[in-house]
């Protein structure tokens, strides 16, 4: 069986990256927001992670977009560094 981190907001949300794991639409109603993107730079020839919030390059010089998208779960897991970027900007706006 499957691991997955959620956080249960003070406004009685659910928080969590998503996972195909869980069929969030059984839940109720769906709200999704991307927290960055994984793209290539031909430049460079590495893949980086980019903030969606604020377009800024969090990480970058990943060999394969594997590394990049496993660098960025754990980044913005309710442990990770992003975490916080992801949840206090949705309940500062309720």
């Amino acid at each position: 069986m499957k691991e997955i981190s959620l956080q249960i907001t003070a406004s009685g949300g659910v928080q969590m990256l998503h996972d195909d794991a869980v069929d969030l639409a059984e839940l109720g109603h769906i709200e999704m927001s991307r927290a960055s993107h994984v793209e290539f730079d031909n430049d460079k020839q590495a893949w980086f992670v980019q903030s969606a919030a604020t377009m800024k390059i969090l990480k970058d010089d990943f060999k394969t977009r594997a590394e990049a998208l496993t660098w960025e779960k754990n980044y913005y897991s309710p442990t990770g560094e992003g975490w916080h970027e992801l949840t206090t900007k949705k309940e500062e706006a309720k």
